[in-house]
């Protein structure tokens, strides 16, 4: 199985501080580390530690941070055939990551910006050859736009991630098989009123009502799942795993790999989303993205272990 992923860059740049900081006011940190990073990043690293086929069209600066970036997906094994260069700086993110467990993230976009619809023609035969395309919000429409629409005509399905926010257009959720958004997402999206964490039960009642034609929605709650709906089913909820939350920076990108892979597995919907929490919870757990985004066999072993806690409780 083949994936292809319109991927994004970041050098990542994330700070341990006690708490985050309000308005105005300075901190200091008592640590530092920097990594690559970027979602589509993450999810391309993601999908190809699970075992699958793995593609990627993202773009980087004319910069050490580029440079770096190649060598690290020559190291990890992916094709750097569709690494677009563009420009004089890679995206750049820093973060503020706090002992509770919450962050706050600034991007600065960089390459990512300038990946076009031109740059999916140039990589039109991974496209061709793909079982599903993967795109998130670190690049612009038009690039994702031309990828689904090309994915549509070859009958590929394709998966989208609209994080970090903005509001994807009538067309591309018209091309969209499988959506995947976290629940401040899905209220914006979806014109929720309620400005309130809404109860499981209430995302059961809600999923069905929405204007959604797609093959499958995923609603994840953080620590208290995920729920989902898939076309011509009912509305299920699965549970999250018990781990104790160090960073949850890239455990959404974690997430959706291990759907992607579960769904592309023909596993059903609850086994899917269980797969899929174990991966996220996985790298929530621990520090740092690259490093935590497991195996398939880690991802086994991880819930094969929770199982036999869960039954010795």
């Amino acid at each position: 199985m083949k994936v292809l992923v319109l991927g994004s860059y970041v050098s990542a740049n994330c700070l341990c501080v006690e708490r985050l900081p309000l308005a105005g006011e300075s901190l200091g940190a008592q640590a530092l580390w920097v990594e690559h990073g970027g979602k589509g990043l993450n999810l391309a690293v993601g999908l190809h530690r699970l075992g699958l086929g793995v593609e990627v069209l993202l773009a980087v600066g004319n910069d050490a941070a580029g440079d770096a970036l190649l060598n690290f997906l020559h190291t990890e094994g992916l094709d750097t055939r569709w690494v677009v260069k563009a420009g004089e700086r890679s995206g750049l993110g820093v973060g503020l990551i706090a002992v509770d467990g919450s962050n706050v993230i600034v991007v600065y976009p960089g390459a990512n910006a300038l990946l076009d619809k031109t740059h999916v023609q140039t990589a039109i035969s991974a496209l061709e050859s793909a079982n599903l395309v993967c795109a998130q919000f670190e690049i612009p429409d038009e690039p994702i736009l031309a990828a689904f629409q090309h994915a549509r005509v070859c009958g590929i399905n394709t998966l989208l991630n609209p994080s970090p926010w903005r509001v994807p257009s009538p067309s591309l959720l018209g091309l969209t098989d499988i959506l995947v958004l976290n629940e401040t997402e899905a209220a914006a999206l979806f014109c929720l009123e309620s400005s309130e964490m809404l109860a499981v039960e209430q995302w059961l009642t809600i999923l069905p009502t929405l204007d959604w034609q797609g093959q499958l929605l995923v609603v994840t709650l953080a620590e208290r799942g995920c729920v989902a709906l898939q076309s011509g089913q009912t509305a299920v909820h699965q549970p999250a795993w018990v781990i104790t939350p160090t960073d949850p920076t890239g455990a959404g990108d974690a997430f959706t790999a291990g759907l992607a892979l579960a769904w592309m597995s023909g596993l059903s919907l609850v086994d899917a989303l269980q797969f899929a929490n174990a991966c996220g919870a996985m790298v929530a757990a621990q520090q740092a993205v690259l490093p935590a985004l497991p195996t398939h066999t880690q991802v086994a072993t991880f819930m094969a272990e929770q199982m036999l806690d869960s039954s010795s409780r």
